[in-house]
């Protein structure tokens, strides 16, 4: 029997080791690429867990959701994927998806990390510049005379301010202080320019009133009532940007009064006079306090204007929302600008919601997955596009929360709106 066994080897030998060696070399290239996806998957998660943990530092360090929200979306739709349904050894792509899900996961986290340093530094530094801002104001009011009662509510603020950046250490903290000094900021401002406007111009305002109606009692009426619309106008405008406007209130709400008795061309006069110093103070502590540059958005009128230091610069109808996709009324920032760009649809075929991809010449986004762009499916824009409506050619509804401008209005506010620049929704 060992002679026949022998004999079989020695005739057999060869193509039994062919057999053998090929099995050992398939199932090492089995292991080999079963071990290389498990490495890859391994790679994926711990990734994910890492851009994960960024999402909670960023939270905790208390950056808004519209400023994370988009990284937050690439970040579920990159987990959602389904990877290709194959085993060792055909499960390269498998292996490739994997690696470039790893590799996904690792820039969102790089950019989160990115986006928390700079918001960090950005909002030290606006704190710090309020801070300085506030101390610069109050020696200012002193100089010019403002009634020391005046500024007693504003006594111990500045130390108190620096001792909570100082302490801080996060976004939250440093935009509480911030927030804390907006009002205080912004009713010294008006202190400072109420006093310095009315030291050089209610003679002079009068005078001008006098010189325009010749005496005339009715053109001197029609004058006051001109003055008290505009600054009327100009109050809410900056109550849309969350300025303290009640000095100027009480002040023009007198004028008003007395506006309403005076029967004389000089008391009309002197009552136009004060209150054009009013508007005159209040433009100037808007172009102070208000930003370089700022965006609203009127829910109600659908319409998007642009400011310069609190003057209307450029407005634009718009379309918001439908009905359940509402544009979010609040405040934020643009915070990036991209051209062109493709809109894609993030509810599934299907969904009331889907919809096909559709490209924009540019967008400014806002608010996550809220922007700001052109609609070439559109002919209608204003007030009740946001809803159900008649377009002869385009969209017969409102937006899924995004905010549509005509196109020429669009080019107009691309060039001149920068990254940064604040967007009120109200």
């Amino acid at each position: 029997m060992l002679a026949g066994t022998l004999s079989f080897l020695r005739r057999y030998g060869t193509r039994i080791g062919v057999v053998v060696g090929t099995f050992v070399l398939v199932a090492g290239l089995i292991f080999v690429q079963q071990m290389r996806e498990a490495f890859a998957e391994q790679d994926f998660q711990a990734e994910r867990t890492q851009a994960l943990a960024a999402q909670n530092h960023a939270s905790e360090l208390g950056l808004e959701l519209a400023e994370i929200s988009d990284l937050q979306r690439q970040e579920m739709t990159t987990a959602s994927e389904t990877p290709p349904t194959a085993s060792a050894p055909f499960n390269e792509q498998r292996i490739s998806f994997f690696n470039r899900a790893a590799s996904q996961e690792a820039q969102i986290k790089e950019q989160l990390d990115t986006r928390v340093q700079k918001l960090l530094a950005q909002t030290h530094d606006a704190a710090l510049s309020d801070v300085a801002q506030l101390s610069a104001n109050l020696q200012k009011a002193k100089q010019i005379g403002v009634d020391d009662q005046l500024l007693v509510e504003f006594a111990g603020l500045t130390n108190k301010a620096q001792i909570e950046i100082d302490v801080a250490g996060t976004v939250r903290g440093y935009r509480a202080v911030s927030t804390e000094l907006k009002a205080p900021l912004s009713k010294l401002s008006l202190l400072l320019a109420d006093q310095a406007t009315t030291n050089k111009l209610v003679g002079q305002y009068a005078s001008q009133a006098a010189a325009a109606d010749h005496g005339d009692a009715s053109l001197a009426r029609t004058g006051a009532n001109t003055a008290l619309t505009q600054v009327q106008a100009d109050m809410a405008t900056a109550r849309i940007f969350q300025m303290d406007v009640s000095i100027i209130d009480v002040h023009v709400q007198k004028l008003a009064a007395q506006l309403n008795r005076a029967t004389t061309a000089t008391d009309l006069e002197q009552v136009n006079g004060g209150l054009m110093v009013q508007d005159k103070v209040l433009q100037d502590a808007m172009g102070q306090n208000l930003p370089d540059k700022a965006l609203t958005i009127s829910l109600r009128e659908q319409v998007i204007r642009a400011y310069s230091h609190g003057q209307q610069v450029f407005w634009s109808y718009v379309t918001t929302g439908r009905p359940g996709l509402e544009t979010d009324p609040g405040s934020f920032k643009v915070y990036w600008k991209v051209s062109p760009w493709t809109m894609h649809s993030p509810w599934p075929k299907g969904s009331a919601y889907w919809y096909p991809d559709s490209k924009v010449k540019m967008v400014m986004w806002f608010n996550g997955g809220d922007g700001i762009h052109d609609a070439s499916w559109r002919s209608r824009y204003g007030p009740g596009t946001n809803g159900p409506h008649y377009d002869p050619t385009g969209e017969d509804t409102g937006t899924h929360g995004c905010v549509n401008v005509p196109y020429s209005n669009m080019v107009w506010l691309w060039n001149w709106t920068p990254t940064g620049t604040p967007v009120i929704v109200y």
